[in-house]
């Protein structure tokens, strides 16, 4: 069943309009949405593009990172290999220092020798804890009895005194061991003319 154009037109009856027109600020209304949901899928792009620029950000920075601690690393390593290389001069230094009044020693004892006298062995150790005292071993090989006294006396002679002295032989070979401690001389000594 078909209805006519005509037909369906006389069945509408004329009605009055409810409301007056929109005015004309909110006939503005729809402009402003669809501008606003625009402007909402612009930022929503901008925000996925930061995104992407900070993510490759963080990794410039992360790898920056690791490079830094890299480099502090070694910097630590090379300062701990300087501080070690600076302790082994300055032990260095400190029994060079130490090792001068042993020169003296040396010097005394070798030359208390005779010709009948030999020295087979010369040590001289020292304690960590107490530097003062110096530990003295001597092995000579002698014909001549007073050579030991000799070269006690020759020690001494360079302001050294021994102490808890141990001594032994067997034939010609003459084994001494003694804890030397280096006297100060007092005033008058080391200034004679004063």
């Amino acid at each position: 069943m078909l209805i006519s154009h005509e037909n369906l037109h006389d069945l509408k009856n004329e009605r009055g309009d409810v409301l007056p027109p929109l005015p004309v600020a909110l006939r503005l209304v729809p402009i402003l949405f669809y501008l606003s949901a625009l402007g909402a899928v612009i930022l929503v792009v901008i925000t996925f593009l930061q995104i992407g620029h900070a993510a490759g950000q963080l990794e410039n920075t992360r790898r920056e990172t690791a490079e830094a601690k890299a480099q502090v690393a070694q910097t630590q390593a090379s300062r701990t290999a300087l501080e070690a290389r600076t302790k082994h001069a300055v032990d260095l230094l400190q029994w060079v220092e130490g090792s001068v009044g042993l020169q003296s020693l040396t010097v005394e004892i070798s030359r208390s020798m005779t010709a009948k006298s030999a020295i087979n062995e010369l040590s001289f150790s020292r304690d960590e804890k107490n530097n003062s005292q110096l530990q003295f071993a001597l092995k000579l090989q002698t014909a001549d009895p007073s050579q030991l006294e000799t070269t006690i006396e020759a020690i001494r002679k360079s302001t050294f005194r021994p102490f808890s002295a141990k001594q032994s032989q067997e034939g010609n070979r003459i084994s001494y061991e003694a804890t030397l401690i280096r006297e100060v001389p007092t005033f008058s000594e080391a200034n004679p003319g004063k």
